[in-house]
């Protein structure tokens, strides 16, 4: 075909391939510089986030630990306190002990000294007649001794050996009493339905009635 004159003959919008060279592509270039910025912004933002997080994290767990270390010197201390205190009642528990431990042994006295005077103020009578015998024996009335002679005379007489017997009998919660015959004076006491008389100078006894 002929061209026409003044008019330059269109360029064809294809382009010719050279051979053995692949296609430039160009517009595809930004894209991936884009997306590879926006990874690491992402990336950077995520590390940022995490690592304010962390602090966080470390600042609260640096926190509860301070408070705890708090609450543990209070318990600790507490305890102390607590162990003083338990100290401080073992001691009175001691004393009281000791306390109750005396008052015991005095009540024990007392009910012992109760018990004495009662039976001296209640007098009893000798089982038998080999009870009395074994009292006699273990008394000292008839040890007592007086003299007579060389301008000296003595006072203690019958009465006297006689009262003394009935002292101690009583002394001992017995009941003994005094027996007069003639100017002489001995004891006597009950067993059972028996009289028996006792002489105090010597400790002798004998069936009465």
């Amino acid at each position: 075909m002929a061209q026409r004159r003044g008019r330059t003959p269109r360029k064809s919008s294809r382009r010719v391939l050279r051979r053995g060279r692949a296609p430039r592509r160009t517009r595809g270039t930004p894209l991936r510089i884009w997306t590879i910025i926006m990874f690491l912004v992402c990336i950077a933002a995520g590390v940022g986030i995490g690592w304010l997080t962390n602090r966080g994290n470390l600042e609260a767990a640096q926190t509860m630990g301070a408070s705890l270390k708090a609450e543990n010197e209070q318990y600790v201390s507490s305890l102390a306190e607590a162990n003083r205190q338990v100290e401080i009642a073992n001691e009175r528990v001691i004393l009281a002990n000791a306390t109750i431990g005396k008052l015991e042994q005095k009540l024990a006295e007392s009910e012992k000294l109760s018990d004495y005077w009662w039976e001296r103020a209640h007098p009893k009578e000798f089982a038998s007649f080999d009870e009395l015998k074994a009292w006699l024996a273990q008394d000292d009335t008839d040890k007592t001794i007086y003299i007579f002679g060389n301008g000296c005379l003595s006072n203690y007489d019958s009465d006297d050996y006689a009262l003394a017997l009935a002292r101690n009998a009583l002394l001992d919660g017995y009941l003994v009493s005094l027996q007069i015959e003639g100017n002489h004076v001995l004891n006597s006491t009950i067993i059972g339905n028996e009289i028996y008389f006792i002489e105090p100078q010597s400790d002798e006894a004998w069936f009465g009635g």
